[in-house]
């Protein structure tokens, strides 16, 4: 039986000041993420509602269909030169120029294109570019309960020459939710031509719809906004998942979509056809899925998600494949594709505090190992790092959720006729060296990642976590958690400030459809291979840049809405690249030490310097040799004195 103490330890967070233009936090610590403005809320227009309490202070009040600036998304492209960040936005864009524009019906979708470029001390920082200078409202849809442009995605199509986003849409007079997409080129100029499967033209293209059903959700971080599939002569092939929650079916789905685009860097037209589809989760509520494809065989796909239909889910966490081949069923319904489906878990009992606990599998999230190719690129591979949390409470007495207690991760090989474990599920915020303290599972942002230097990287994944009440500024919270194949042991790679501020829940809850009652942010998330890596000194190989929505530092009033950001957090280095700071140490046991000065070349196997209880992995061995040679500042630390 695992026992399980509920005392947390609260990981802190470092308020980053961040400046009102489109320029970085001035720090320049190697491995420190760095945060850009991208729009700055407007503190004079689209004001949100408040309400003046007995202590004399105007707090946010709750407003069905106000709405808020949330739901970011950004893709770079592959040669990490520019970027696209999309938000859901409903104050005025490019306020105080001559380009200043105001969505129509209250709320459309935002697209900003920035460029990479490198600072005179090697960094590297991003701005406007000079052909798409400004910020530009992408939709202009008349949707029911003004549902006109909902969780937005950006995804490489053609080669990566332009990208595609995907948005839910539920138009007027409906009675359920759409998901569909425009195709843009890298100056923000939407491509001309859109069609459909059948040759029409039109402004956007739906790809997802169920009817009497919302579609669609899906994992929160990295996204539909993965590795196609297939990607030659113009045409992009992706598997996506599609929460589609309603009164109809309510399911999870499966879909396949292709893009097929003409005219080479400067699209001229693009046709979007939806293949197939097919039911993979039967008791949609949260399923929050995902798919992606990696390894040699891109035959299939791989799908996670959660199940159930009470909130929480008490199905348990699932995992499937489904066959991509050309010459197979396609249309809605196309049951045989599936090649496989499993419930990983379902319960977990665990004793706390002296008394026994069920606690039920959820939140389930999955992010395929990277690996370092001959070209410097990185690639998908084929096994699959798992993660999902152990819940326990329920809606009861309009109290949402519950609690999770519990952080379970594993690495599965998954193949089209079945799965295996290379690393068996593991609890790793238990026992003699938990991780992931003050992580508290429910609204976390998972993204597949890459730690160390030179050409010595390990495969794993971060997780970005906002603030629960967001009516301050408060900067994000990354953590980063490596996985060393030839020990098969998780490694704990500390805990970072992203640089800027991403509101998970406040204001997207009170001003949604459903005030305080439902309603939630999400973050994007991508790989950037960084274009300045050995250029003017520079030491980053490759970066994660996170697309995020919080409070400004300077705008106190909680009538001000949230404004965007993109964090640029450095993950993997250059062979001779000193110690990463930015929080790559903070998770060493021994920070609250007092002030005793290790021996000048300390032994990082030693277990007075930590490592023998450390938190550093799990299962056999300390992961002190690993992580000494990627250099990622644990061997070379020094105990800090105490604050």
């Amino acid at each position: 039986m695992k026992k399980l103490n509920t005392t947390i330890l609260a990981g802190a967070l470092a308020a980053a000041l961040l400046p009102g233009s489109a320029a970085a936090q001035q720090s320049r610590d190697l491995g420190a993420a760095r945060a850009f403005e991208v729009i700055l809320a407007s503190s004079t227009q689209d004001l949100a509602p408040t309400r003046t309490y007995e202590d004399g202070i105007k707090r946010l009040r709750k407003t069905d269909e106000e709405f808020t600036n949330e739901q970011a998304a950004v893709k770079f492209n592959a040669a990490g030169t520019r970027a696209a960040v999309v938000a859901m936005w409903t104050g005025p864009l490019n306020e105080g120029t001559a380009m200043e524009a105001q969505p129509v019906e209250r709320m459309q979708c935002a697209l900003t294109i920035l460029e990479t470029f490198q600072e005179a001390d090697g960094s590297v920082a991003v701005r406007k570019p000079a052909d798409a200078s400004y910020s530009k409202f992408i939709t202009d849809n008349d949707g029911n309960e003004y549902r006109n442009c909902n969780k937005p995605e950006v995804m490489l199509v053609n080669g990566g020459q332009q990208f595609a986003v995907e948005f839910n849409y539920q138009p007027n007079g409906t009675n359920d939710t759409r998901r569909y997409m425009k195709v843009f080129n890298w100056d923000g100029t939407v491509v001309p031509v859109l069609k459909n499967a059948q040759g029409q033209t039109q402004k956007q293209i739906q790809v997802m719809a169920k009817n009497n059903d919302d579609c669609s959700m899906h994992q929160s971080g990295a996204g539909q906004g993965g590795t196609p599939y297939f990607d030659a002569g113009g045409i992009t092939r992706y598997a996506n998942w599609d929460g589609c929650n309603g009164n109809g079916r309510d399911d999870g789905w499966f879909r396949a979509t292709e893009i097929n685009c003409t005219g080479g860097a400067i699209a001229s037209a693009c046709t979007i056809t939806r293949l197939f589809d097919l039911s993979l989760a039967t008791r949609e509520e949260r399923s929050r899925g995902r798919c992606t494809v990696g390894g040699a065989d891109k035959s299939f796909a791989v799908c996670t998600w959660t199940e159930g239909n009470t909130q929480p889910q008490r199905e348990g966490v699932w995992m499937a494949a489904v066959d991509l081949n050309t010459g197979g069923q396609t249309g809605p319904e196309a049951n045989n594709r599936l090649l496989w489906k499993e419930r990983l878990s379902h319960r977990q009992t665990l004793e706390v505090n002296g008394e026994e606990r069920e606690y039920y599998s959820m939140r389930m999230q999955h992010g395929r190992l990277l690996a370092k190719q001959a070209d410097g690129t990185l690639a998908p591979g084929a096994e699959i790092l798992v993660q999902f949390t152990g819940n326990r409470g329920a809606n009861n007495n309009d109290k949402k959720g519950g609690r999770s207690d519990i952080f379970n991760l594993g690495v599965i090989n998954a193949t089209r006729e079945g799965y295996t474990y290379t690393m068996p599920m593991t609890t790793i915020n238990m026992g003699t060296s938990p991780m992931l303290l003050g992580l508290d599972g429910t609204h976390i942002s998972m993204t597949e990642s890459v730690f160390g230097k030179g050409d010595t990287l390990i495969p794993g994944f971060t997780q970005l976590q906002g603030s629960q009440t967001g009516g301050l500024q408060q900067d994000a919270d990354i953590r980063t958690i490596g996985y060393d194949p030839a020990t098969k042991t998780i490694l704990n790679l500390g805990q970072h400030n992203a640089a800027a501020s991403y509101d998970r829940h406040m204001y997207s809850n009170y001003l949604g459809n459903n005030p305080g009652n439902q309603g939630r942010n999400f973050a994007g998330a991508d790989i950037v291979k960084n274009p300045f890596y050995g250029v003017n000194g520079n030491q980053v190989q490759f970066l994660t840049a996170y697309a995020l929505t919080g409070k400004a530092p300077m705008h106190e009033s909680s009538a001000i809405k949230p404004s965007l950001y993109l964090s640029l957090f450095p993950i993997a280095f250059s062979a001779d690249a000193p110690d990463p700071q930015g929080g790559y140490n903070d998770n060493v046991p021994g920070d609250e030490a007092p002030d005793d000065p290790a021996p000048e070349e300390p032994d990082p196997l030693t277990p007075s310097d930590g490592f023998a209880s450390g938190g550093c992995s799990t299962g056999a061995g300390n992961g002190g040799g690993l992580l000494f040679g990627l250099g990622l500042a644990l061997a070379f630390i020094r105990r800090r004195k105490a604050q």
